[in-house]
């Protein structure tokens, strides 16, 4: 785990990353110098060799071995000293030398004797054994265009060499022990930056779906690691939500299930011990098929809904004109009112054309109206108005009902929800109507929303986008 972490990857790579760097500048480095070093050397050497060449010190040249030192010492100077300088004829015969060459002879070879023949002067190292190596310039002397003699001027390269050596020691330890530093820099600056991470993990540990609530520690939340925190604390703060929502919905599933189910108990108990007459089975059957089909209804709701969740609900969209939607509802809207004794009015507008499935559509409005008229007292009225605003079509269902409190606004489309806890039984209701009509809204496109007052009555807002055919399909 060590080896795999990111902490020792980050350290490796920055490591071996420093390593190259500094081995690429040393190389660079060393051959740099190294380059100054022998062009400073080749430089003197070139300047003695000139100076020999020029034709006034012609007469000179030809003097013996013995007193050439001092010509040197007389014409050269003192840049002369501690250098070999041979002279050769065009044959490559040798002739005058300096003090230091009376032991051996500087060589001359066969690529150095081409170019002298063709007057280009030619470098070369030459490594005589009990010496250090020479740095020795073949420099052609001509006249007439023809090689009349050749001016060796050799260096020792014993300095440079010990130079080129300290720098070469120095680069070798320093150059190890620097990326050795600068991976302990890396090793503690990466533990550093991922420090942040060990607290989310950390604080990750401790997170179950019992303890949700937990969020992660967030040491700077404008940086990388930062960020990607918040973003998971707002993935469990939706995962909270979630489990909240499914906790709630499974409590209220199984409140809504056991009130039917024991009243189906209960009641055929009592049939099981006191009923006698064919009438009295017939009234618990019938009380028992009502609590049934209660049950159904909720489960086909809780069907719906779960379609819905898993966007597996489907929509048979065509374009269809909301008036001729509401005129179809109508003539069921004025029986529920009539058995509730609620006018219900509406006045068809000019075609309000949107794209949506029929269906889904009729289960939507004819949600509300049921809602609508199940609250409102006894003369009272439901109203229904249809209009465009903008590129929106609108409808109201609005009733002169009981009205619902400001604070349950917020939840009256939650899932088995209801504001008035009383009316649950009464009114026959399982809490999904609400929660479906949204879903269906959402499906659509559109969006729903409610404003009541108690005893004032309530009004639901229904919007579609509107279709861009003007001409409503039937």
């Amino acid at each position: 785990m060590f080896f795999r972490s990111i902490r020792f990857r980050l350290t490796l790579w920055y490591a071996v990353t420093i390593a190259v760097v500094l081995c690429l500048f040393s190389s660079f480095l060393y051959v740099t110098f190294r380059k100054e070093l022998f062009k400073e050397v080749d430089e003197g050497i070139l300047l003695i060799a000139e100076s020999l060449a020029d034709p006034t010190l012609e007469p000179f040249r030809s003097t013996a071995s013995s007193a050439f030192e001092q010509v040197l010492e007389d014409f050269i100077g003192p840049k002369a000293k501690g250098k070999y300088v041979q002279l050769l004829d065009s044959a490559g015969k040798r002739g005058a030398h300096s003090e230091n060459l009376r032991d051996f002879s500087l060589s001359l070879s066969g690529s150095a004797q081409r170019n002298a023949r063709e007057g280009e002067p030619s470098y070369e190292i030459q490594r005589i054994n009990g010496h250090p190596p020479l740095r020795v310039i073949n420099y052609p002397v001509l006249e007439d265009g023809k090689l009349k003699e050749i001016v060796q001027v050799g260096a020792s390269l014993a300095s440079m060499t010990d130079d080129l050596d300290r720098i070469l020691l120095v680069l070798v330890v320093s150059v190890p022990g620097a990326v050795m530093l600068l991976s302990c820099g890396g090793w503690f600056l990466a533990g550093r930056a991922l420090h942040p991470v060990e607290l989310i993990t950390n604080s990750a540990q401790k997170i179950n779906a019992e303890n949700l609530s937990h969020r992660l520690a967030i040491v700077n939340p404008e940086d990388e690691i930062g960020r990607l925190a918040q973003t998971f604390n707002d993935t469990l703060a939706r995962l909270e939500e979630s489990f909240t929502k499914i906790k709630q919905f499974s409590a209220d599933v199984s409140h809504e299930l056991r009130t039917p189910l024991t009243i189906l108990r209960g009641e055929m108990e009592v049939a099981l011990r006191w009923a006698k007459e064919p009438d009295e089975f017939r009234t618990i059957i019938q009380s028992n098929l009502e609590e049934v089909k209660r049950m159904s209804d909720m489960m086909e709701a809780l069907l719906e809904l779960a379609k819905a969740d898993a966007g597996k609900l489907p929509l048979d969209r065509e374009t269809l004109d909301l008036n001729e939607i509401f005129a179809e509802l109508l003539r069921k809207a004025q029986q529920l009112g009539a058995e509730n004794g609620v006018e219900i009015f509406f006045e068809p507008v000019h075609p309000l054309p949107v794209s949506g499935d029929r269906a889904r559509l009729r289960q939507l409005f004819l949600n509300l109206l049921d809602n609508a008229v199940k609250y409102t007292n006894e003369g009272g009225e439901v109203r229904i108005d249809l209009a465009a605003e903008q590129d929106r079509a609108v409808a109201r269902i609005a009733d002169t009902g009981i009205g619902m409190p400001p604070e349950a606004l917020p939840f009256v489309f939650d899932r088995f929800y209801r504001v008035d806890k009383s009316r649950n039984r009464a009114d026959g209701g399982v809490g999904l109507g609400l929660a479906i009509v949204k879903i269906l809204a959402e499906l659509h496109g559109g969006t729903v929303a409610v404003a009541s007052e108690p005893g004032m009555g309530s009004v639901f807002t229904v919007t579609f986008p509107l279709s861009p055919d003007d001409d409503a399909e039937g």
